[in-house]
């Protein structure tokens, strides 16, 4: 059994760039080379939201991750394709997510759901007099009790793997804390779209409040996008973070 905090997006291919907006912005039959009127023309279509000019392009990518990161992932289907593993066709591989120490966990005093705040397992104060844990200790307890769980329940399913039953089947016995890897495909749009709702700026003109671990995936995102596409890039931060 593995047990992981990591989650990666790792890019197979980058189909475009900045100059691919500026022809399909021109519908041109040629994409043009760069022009020192690309930054301008970017950054009107960014600032007055006309999107379509940055959907004429292509991300694609592999992401490992656990399931209930691909809970929230999959909501985003417009501008999206994804192709997963399915534990109808093969058995799942024994890895599973445990948090990494710096993830902050705990709930904050006036904790609300719609904006949550938690605090890491060293900035927690707990004032439970029964609470005899030591920092280390209660992290190291919270990482067992996953642990205990994931083999629990791993060892049912390939259990029931062994008796010959349906994966379909046997695989409920599995918690969202399994990993899964998927291809995913998007255009500069949805990406952008996906990086404003998944990645917390409090600069942002709508400040979004997302999982940590799909921030993690967010952020390395964003990487790719400011690497092959730096003027929309630049042009979507510079206009609030919000999607075209």
């Amino acid at each position: 059994m593995i047990l992981t905090s990591e989650i990666t997006v790792d890019v197979i291919d980058v189909t475009g760039n900045d100059q691919y907006v500026i022809a399909a912005m021109k519908t041109m039959k040629e994409v043009p080379h760069p022009d020192a009127s690309d930054r301008g023309r970017i950054r009107y279509l960014m600032e007055h939201r006309h999107g379509t000019p940055f959907e004429h392009n292509c991300i694609i990518m592999v992401v490992h991750a656990p399931i209930f990161v691909w809970r929230e992932w999959h909501r985003h289907r417009i501008g999206f394709s994804y192709n997963e593993e399915s534990a109808r066709y093969k058995v799942l591989d024994p890895v599973f997510f445990v948090p990494d120490r710096q993830r902050p966990m705990f709930k904050v005093d006036d904790w609300k759901p719609g904006r949550p705040k938690f605090l890491t397992v060293d900035e927690f104060k707990h004032d439970n007099a029964n609470d005899l844990l030591t920092t280390d200790e209660k992290y190291v307890a919270i990482c067992a009790d996953m642990r205990d769980s994931y083999e629990e329940s791993y060892a049912t399913y390939k259990k029931q793997l062994a008796r010959g039953l349906d994966p379909g089947l046997a695989r409920d016995n599995l918690p969202v804390g399994i990993y899964s890897s998927c291809w995913v495909t998007c255009n500069l749009r949805s990406a952008l779209a996906f990086i404003s709702l998944r990645t917390h700026e409090p600069a942002a003109k709508y400040v979004s409040y997302p999982l940590y671990e799909i921030e993690r995936a967010g952020r390395q995102l964003e990487i790719i996008v400011a690497e092959h596409f730096p003027l929309c890039y630049e042009a979507f931060c510079d206009f609030g973070r919000v999607g075209p």
